[in-house]
């Protein structure tokens, strides 16, 4: 049996290795990977020149042959990267893949081309495209596999999406929007399926950093700023469901919302962030009255009094407020009627 094996594999690389005898049309080319081709076509749309290349790529482009544009605008790139005609070899390259649906790898080209060739593409045309296809993502498009089989949706992968929008053009038209949907994509990915207490409490921590970014950044956009301001007060809110544990997130929430009501009172969240106020304040007067009635039961007069005052003082309408009032004026009589027989003594 073992006698058999050198020959096959002497015959199996002869096979592999011999290119005028593999039947296979699958090419493998250093820098520009594997590719299919036919043997009708095997070889044509290659060129010696990087401008000769770049040609062949536009006329494959014009006939809407992707298959033909990525392999000839690749080649541009890998075998000239420095020449005139890089740039746009580049951008017929992401082109290709969003054209064939692989809208992850078309983001990363169109980046690669800003970062690489900064001078010499349309940026804001770029980053478009590159919003365009966040957007699918943030939208619930699925990401593929391979670039070929939509396999998940990816919040978090969105998020980045955006936050490299950012990065690379943070005084872009489309950085503003851009900033804002990182804090969406966040938002989204704590509101999502089986997501755990602790991971939800992170998530709305992110959005919250993506919204005070973008408030700090583009205050000069009254809609922006108004908006970050607001989202970042929502995501502070939702990062804790109960205020009696978590009184310094709740704290942040209504200062965010108090912030919006004073810097942008013609903003349409005004009215919302009322009542947002209202109610968070509503709930910290009841986390206060239930430490209050601890001490209370311990007759930690002293301790009781202060509790109560601070729940009146937070929501005085409230009925929190109010019962916190009732129990103050016995509280107090406690008190007084304490200190008279110490002063007896």
């Amino acid at each position: 049996m073992r006698r058999w094996v050198s020959p096959l594999l002497l015959v199996a690389a002869v096979f592999l290795l011999w290119p005028n005898s593999s039947p296979a049309p699958i090419i493998y080319r250093p820098g520009e990977g594997w590719s299919y081709e036919s043997w009708s076509t095997m070889g044509k749309w290659r060129r010696d020149r990087a401008k000769a290349q770049l040609e062949v790529a536009k006329e494959a482009e014009a006939k809407k042959d992707w298959r033909t544009v990525h392999k000839a605008a690749k080649r541009v790139v890998h075998e000239w990267p420095l020449s005139d005609y890089a740039p746009e070899a580049q951008q017929l390259l992401a082109k290709s893949y969003e054209e064939r649906g692989d809208d992850e790898r078309a983001f990363r080209e169109y980046q690669n081309l800003l970062r690489y060739y900064p001078q010499n593409v349309n940026y804001e045309e770029i980053q478009q495209r590159q919003m365009a296809i966040a957007d699918r993502f943030l939208g619930g498009q699925r990401f593929k596999l391979w670039g070929k089989i939509p396999l998940y949706r990816s919040w978090k992968k969105s998020a980045q999406m955006f936050q490299e929008v950012v990065n690379v053009g943070p005084q872009s038209e489309v950085a503003p929007l851009a900033q804002m949907k990182a804090g969406e994509a966040w938002e989204k990915k704590a509101d999502g399926f089986q997501v755990s207490e602790r991971e939800r409490h992170k998530d709305f921590g992110r959005a919250v950093e993506a919204y005070k970014k973008a408030y700090e950044e583009y205050q000069s956009n009254d809609a922006v700023a108004s908006e970050a301001l607001y989202k970042k007060g929502k995501s502070y809110q939702n990062q804790t469901k109960d205020a009696e544990y978590d009184q310094e997130v709740t704290l942040e929430a209504i200062n965010a919302y108090e912030d919006l009501r004073a810097i942008y009172p013609d903003s349409p969240h005004v009215g919302e962030a009322e009542e947002h106020i209202t109610k968070m304040k509503e709930e910290q007067a009841r986390g206060m009255v239930t430490i209050a009635k601890y001490y209370e039961k311990k007759k930690k007069w002293h301790g009781a009094k202060i509790y109560y005052n601070e729940a009146s003082d937070l929501a005085p309408e409230s009925k929190y407020g109010i019962l916190a009032k009732e129990r103050l004026a016995v509280v107090e009589k406690f008190i007084d009627e304490k200190d008279s027989a110490s002063a007896e003594k």
